[in-house]
């Protein structure tokens, strides 16, 4: 068992799982674009970074890949600025190994899905044992990460959870992509914030989960249009319930053509983060890795259709940021 003192859970904010960049003609990352896509990210008011969430692709990652990104991305935001690594795998040995890598690299929090390939064997007791069993051992705190559709339908339930966290001391988190507001609201009435924080895991559902009681989320969009986001989060947490809701359901709207996976957000993130970065080719490098496709024509087309409004806000903000510098 790693000694340690008692862990804090990340801050409450927004946080983005960054997307990944890759030369498609060689099949390797490209680090310099990554770095500024890190560093541009960091400056947009979100409260932290996720390296090596679903949305790096990061089981199409080598672990050699995984620390290159990891390192990476230390180096390209400020000190202390919070970097919560996705340490998944497919067994406690090989999560364990990742966490270790993740610590090594800098990382502040480490976020772990549980291990479910072999779905009907993945019981209560499994889930329990493992958490238990990679919480002891962790160097960095851990944040439960429960997102059944890449965990052969395995839904952690607020139970399961809350016995999870009641059992470890260094488990301060978990990132809620199933979408339950009502795991939100039991969560938060069991643990305060200081013990334990809930991040819904899309932004389409901040308000509501804000609302529930939530620390924030940490949302797939945020490679999108983070500084909208983190303008929902804001006037929420100013008080300005209603314009929050107003701007959420607008937000909400345009992030709906992501839901239809990782090309599509990839490829919005391409269009309309890149340049504001001052990344160029990044519709060709913000392709999925092989053997994965680029939206359709179609897909495109609707894409910059149904985003363009947020798009402007976006800007604005932007804007209004440069010109207080």
């Amino acid at each position: 068992m790693v000694s340690r003192a008692a862990a804090k859970p990340p801050s409450p904010g927004c946080y983005v799982p960054a997307v990944t960049f890759f030369d498609p003609d060689t099949d390797r990352l490209r680090l310099d674009e990554q770095a500024r896509y890190y560093s541009y990210l960091a400056g947009t008011g979100l409260t932290g970074l996720v390296i090596l969430g679903t949305n790096a692709e990061t089981f199409l990652l080598t672990r050699e890949e995984r620390k290159v990104l990891l390192q990476l991305a230390r180096r390209s935001v400020p000190e202390r600025y919070p970097v919560i690594a996705g340490v998944s795998g497919h067994f406690t040995a090989q999560v364990l190994e990742f966490i270790t890598d993740a610590h090594n690299a800098g990382a502040n929090y480490a976020l772990v899905l549980p291990c479910a390939y072999f779905g009907k064997q993945t019981t209560s007791a499994v889930v329990r044992e493992f958490y238990k069993q990679v919480a002891s051992k962790s160097p960095l705190p851990i944040v439960i990460y429960n997102f059944p559709a890449v965990c052969n339908s395995l839904d952690l339930d607020s139970e399961i959870i809350t016995e999870i966290v009641q059992e470890n001391q260094n488990v301060v988190g978990v990132k809620l992509t199933c979408g339950s507001v009502a795991k939100i609201t039991r969560l938060a009435a069991t643990f305060p914030a200081s013990r334990f924080a809930v991040f819904g895991g899309q932004s389409d559902f901040l308000v509501g989960g804000l609302a529930a009681g939530s620390s924030g989320c940490i949302a797939a969009f945020g490679n999108v249009f983070p500084r909208a986001i983190v303008k929902i989060y804001q006037l929420w947490k100013s008080g300005k319930y209603e314009e929050a809701l107003a701007f959420q359901q607008q937000v909400a709207l345009a992030e709906s053509p992501t839901k239809a996976g990782i090309a599509n957000t990839k490829y919005a993130a391409a269009i309309f983060t890149a340049p504001k970065a001052g990344i160029s080719d990044a519709v060709r490098l913000l392709k999925p890795r092989r053997p994965y496709q680029e939206p359709s024509d179609t897909a495109k087309q609707s894409i910059r259709s149904v985003m363009e409004t947020v798009d402007q806000e976006e800007k604005r903000l932007l804007a209004s940021t440069r010109g207080r510098l």
